[in-house]
């Protein structure tokens, strides 16, 4: 398949050119009958050639692989070959056109072409002298003919695959979605394209010969173009935010790229200047920020309102579980049935109620009453949450290991609590077995990420999720007493430390795994 940006030259525009050097078939067929009847001579022409070009600093690396070296070799023998002996129809000047594209595609320039040819020349032309004496005059002349002929095929399809790019490099800078323009290197512009003239206000053929600095809409303080150029230089390029002009209207914000294009002399050295309005993403920026500060605003009256009213609530509950609790004890079994039994649900929802209010003044004093994060050893944190545990773990026969620990910083508090939560609740929602619990913490690039591993009943895919929302129970109070807060506590305190929690099946068997990310330093 050939190459979609490969101009092809009609057959028309070759009889031209043979016109014109006064190449004839009958130059090719003496030609072929001047040459050896093997390869061995061009073969001794390449070594030649490939020992030269191994030494230029252009060519070197080319000829630095000897298996590679010895590719391009049998290529040019080949290639000279075919040259001198055809057939010399139109799909062999075709591919020869070809030659330059390829060249012109891995870097090859024209002149070190040129230079090969001109080193084959010299070992035919010499092959030519001693074995036609008589002739070498006329078989000199077709050669350079053909030499002629095909350099100049080569050569223009190069000059035409670079006109190409320049076209299509071209194009994309028309065509680019940003504002594009490039100066001088005293700052006055010489191309722009059509992004720049929308965002300007004026057709881009009227901003060529205009300074940069004259777009600028530039308080005293802000720096010069000739500091901005400076720091791109020391940068290699420079990135910010400029207040640019536009055409009838007032000025608006831009976010600019510098980049200094190298030339033989820094009087010389040309600016590429990319900017493009960020007039809406301010906007959409500033809405953001409004709205994520009343939204914090809102979470904090939230918060506010659930520790006043957990708060206010607990004298006068704690007043209606004193009279329910004392009723129980003076008239239980005094009364008939109904009584006892009404009597108990009052003392138990007394009793849930206190709870449910604990949990909620608990869950609202994480935002509101943190302490300040420092430099904490989750070996001393974790220690403290077993020794709170302890005689449960006791009741249960527990195991809990864990591997190295690292120091983080957090609130101690909270985090005795995260540990001693997700421990507890391991431990609550054990199977059958003795319930066994591992800790193991993997240290990433940005934070800890740790992980807690139980044998637990497990909690299933589909409720991954949901375990995490206050008050949220997947079982009953007679299985499994509890509020259902405990995993909601453990998100709020990890996600106060800018951290994520998340809950999956254990990796073998039965079980849970819980895994939770603490950044390696934050503040509160």
């Amino acid at each position: 398949m050939s190459d979609p940006l490969t101009p092809l030259i009609e057959p028309s525009e070759l009889a031209s050119r043979k016109t014109f050097i006064g190449l004839e078939e009958s130059d090719f067929l003496l030609l072929q009958a001047s040459l050896p009847k093997d390869k061995e001579v061009l073969a001794e022409i390449a070594q030649t050639l490939n020992i030269h070009l191994a030494q230029l600093d252009e060519t070197r690396l080319y000829f630095s692989d000897p298996e590679v070296a010895q590719r391009l070799q049998q290529a040019q023998v080949d290639y000279f070959h075919s040259l001198f002996t055809g057939p010399h129809d139109a799909s062999f000047f075709q591919k020869r056109f070809l030659v330059g594209q390829r060249h012109h595609q891995i870097g090859l320039k024209p002149e070190w072409y040129i230079g090969a040819f001109c080193h084959y020349l010299v070992g035919i032309l010499r092959h030519i002298h001693e074995e036609h004496p008589t002739d070498a005059l006329e078989r000199t002349l077709s050669l350079v003919k053909i030499a002629l002929f095909d350099i100049s095929l080569t050569t223009e399809a190069y000059f035409r695959a670079e006109h190409e790019q320049l076209t299509l490099l071209s194009k994309v800078f028309q065509d680019n979605i940003e504002g594009v323009v490039i100066t001088d290197s005293e700052g006055t512009i010489q191309h722009a394209n059509k992004m720049s003239g929308r965002l300007i206000g004026i057709p881009p053929n009227l901003l060529i010969g205009t300074a940069f600095t004259e777009l600028m809409a530039m308080p005293a303080a802000s720096p010069s173009f000739a500091d901005l150029c400076s720091n791109a230089l020391e940068q290699e390029q420079w990135q910010g935010e400029v207040e640019l002009n536009r055409v009838g209207t007032p000025a608006f914000p831009a976010k600019v790229t510098i980049m200094g294009m190298d030339a033989s002399r820094p009087d010389l050295r040309q600016w590429v200047i990319e900017f493009t309005d960020i007039t809406e993403a301010r906007r959409n920026q500033a809405d953001l920020a409004a709205r994520t500060e009343e939204l914090f605003r809102s979470n904090r009256d939230l918060e506010q309102f659930a520790y006043i009213a957990s708060h206010d609530l607990q004298e006068p509950l704690r007043m209606v579980a004193s009279y329910t609790q004392l009723l129980a004890r003076r008239y239980q079994g005094k009364l008939d049935a109904d009584a006892d039994e009404f009597i108990h649900y009052a003392v138990d929802g007394a009793e849930r109620m206190q709870q449910l209010i604990n949990d909620l003044l608990t869950f609202s004093r994480i935002g509101t009453q943190g302490s300040q994060h420092k430099l904490v050893d989750i070996q001393l944190i974790l220690n403290r949450a077993l020794f709170n545990l302890k005689s449960t773990m006791e009741d249960t026969q527990s195991l809990v290991t864990h591997g190295p620990l690292p120091e983080v910083h957090g609130d101690t508090t909270q985090l005795v609590q995260l540990f001693q939560n997700l421990i507890g609740n391991a431990i609550k929602f054990h199977s059958q077995d003795s319930p066994r619990i591992h800790i193991e913490v993997l240290e990433r690039e940005q934070d800890w990420l740790f992980s807690v591993l139980d044998n637990g009943i497990g909690i299933a895919p589909e409720y991954a999720q949901q375990v995490f929302s206050i008050f949220q129970r997947l079982h009953s109070r007679k299985e499994y007493p509890g509020t259902g807060i405990g995993l909601a506590l453990c998100k709020k305190i990890v996600e106060r430390h800018h951290g994520k929690i998340w809950v999956e099946p254990a990796p073998k068997g039965s079980g849970s795994l819980f895994q939770f990310t603490l950044i390696k330093e934050h503040t509160k």
